[in-house]
């Protein structure tokens, strides 16, 4: 007897299939395979190569039509940098200090322009690499007992996805950390519970990966990550984002489904900007702590307050995507992300009324509310990636006029917030700063005493509030 889901998997990968017929009614994925341009063959093959399984072709269709959000280094540079970051991890002699301070200096006075230097995942993805990752997490999802519980829409995000972050390296990943961390996965002691559920096989993992890797904990400021399979697990050091990385790829690689989430500040009084989130088996998700010391499910702080929590998505956010195509200003927010704001803190939509003569000088619908950030002397540099304003505010989100007011969803309560709009020429402040306080009421704030001293716990904190 079929039954009700099977029914409903059926029919939605038949409408999958009548658009990849039609790719010409398909926006995103007709306007990736024009950006792969002469790499538009190796996409297609990977489409030809599932024709005959639904479930895979939709699959090949998810990673492709979302494409265009991902990017990898280009050039030659990226591989010199992580040909010295490995004979640098491979001198023994060296302690993590040291070889810490090694990869600095050497990215410092050499590699800092890798991010200028990018290329399309499109434009270089081949269909082996692509059937290799659908094919390896489709048996994942399929076999393990602590990932088929998902839906296949959660599998689209929390295991298929080849890479976790963007400029990741298109390597071997999945294989080389799960011969990494897999020990205790693969010698089980008879009986054990942890063999029987997610929450068991996932807190084993991160045990077995903060024992191997036994990072030092030293903060790596002003560096670049390794990105690569051959040095994510090696490194005796990192931040939290590198925490969070490999957290997830370890369990993505061995069927646990894990996605990351991070804040575009800092909380207050933690360090925690990033973070992986596992979804157990009885459907709740579980954040971790920042790094892997310990059990998953302990992490974050509850007491703390942020303006925006976003998890990393492989899929395209669709208002940024319409916001990319149709503002007239054109701030770098990250397409692929998805507002999780409200699964950690207590959220207001907000509706700020404008005056007559700000919204006059507006050339844009769109509208941008920003957070306050604590100013500690010496505590951080200001660079053009930290993307803040007049080093006091930083944009954290978007929205639109409707109505004569700047409307924005799922806010974080208990924070300092300003609204900005583009004029022409810039952004600037369209009315006074306010607190969203804690039972969603505003309150204002004098712009005259808006540096003052009992504000600051509606602060945020920088993200380089460690680069120090």
């Amino acid at each position: 007897m079929i039954h009700l889901k099977q029914i409903v998997i059926v029919i939605s990968v038949g409408l999958s299939l009548i658009l990849i017929s039609g790719c010409s009614h398909n926006r995103l994925l007709r306007e990736s395979l024009t950006q792969a341009g002469s790499n538009r063959s190796e996409l297609e093959r990977v489409l030809e190569h599932y024709a005959s399984h639904p479930e895979k072709l939709a699959a090949a269709r998810f990673l492709i039509e979302n494409l265009p959000a991902h990017y990898s280094y280009s050039g030659d540079s990226i591989y010199t940098y992580y040909s010295y970051a490995d004979a640098i991890l491979s001198n023994t002699t060296l302690t993590p200090e040291q070889q810490r301070d090694s990869l600095l200096f050497f990215t410092q006075n050499g590699y800092r322009n890798l991010t200028l230097h990018t290329i399309p995942d499109s434009r270089i993805i081949t269909t082996d690499y692509l059937i290799q990752n659908i094919d390896s997490s489709y048996n994942l999802w399929t076999t393990c007992p602590w990932a088929s519980y998902i839906t296949f829409d959660e599998y689209l995000e929390w295991l298929l996805p080849y890479k976790a972050v963007e400029y990741q390296e298109l390597d071997s990943w999945r294989d080389t950390l799960y011969t990494h961390f897999s020990y205790g996965l693969t010698h089980p002691i008879k009986n054990d519970v942890e063999c029987n559920t997610t929450t068991g096989i996932a807190d084993m993992i991160r045990s077995e990966v903060q024992s191997k890797v036994n990072r030092y904990g030293l903060y790596t400021p002003g560096g670049l990550p390794l990105l690569s399979d051959k040095l994510l697990h090696r490194q005796t050091f990192g931040n939290i984002p590198d925490y969070a990385l490999l957290g997830t790829l370890a369990f993505r690689c061995m069927g646990i489904p894990t996605v990351i989430d991070e804040t575009p500040v800092g909380p207050r009084h933690t360090a925690a900007t990033r973070w992986f989130t596992v979804l157990m088996d009885r459907g709740d998700e579980q954040p971790s702590e920042w790094d892997l010391s310990t059990s998953i499910g302990n992490g974050f702080f509850p007491y703390e307050r942020g303006p925006k929590v976003f998890r990393i998505s492989y899929a395209i956010d669709k208002d940024r995507y319409l916001y990319k195509k149709r503002a007239k200003y054109i701030y770098p927010f990250d397409l692929g992300v998805k507002d999780v704001t409200a699964n950690y803190f207590r959220t207001s939509d907000i509706k700020i009324s404008i005056p007559h003569k700000e919204r006059r000088k507006l050339k844009d619908r769109y509208v941008y509310i920003a957070s306050s950030l604590t100013q500690e002397e010496n505590s951080y540099t200001i660079s053009p990636e930290d993307k803040v304003i007049d080093h006091d505010w930083k944009i954290v989100d978007f929205g639109k006029l409707r109505g004569g007011k700047a409307c924005f969803r799922d806010m974080g309560r208990e924070v300092l917030y300003s609204i900005y709009g583009f004029d022409g020429t810039g952004l600037t402040p369209l009315v006074s700063p306010f607190i969203l306080h804690k039972d969603g009421s505003i309150e204002y704030v004098s712009m005259d005493t808006v540096r003052s001293v009992h504000l600051d716990k509606w602060r945020n904190q920088p993200l380089n509030y460690l680069k120090k």
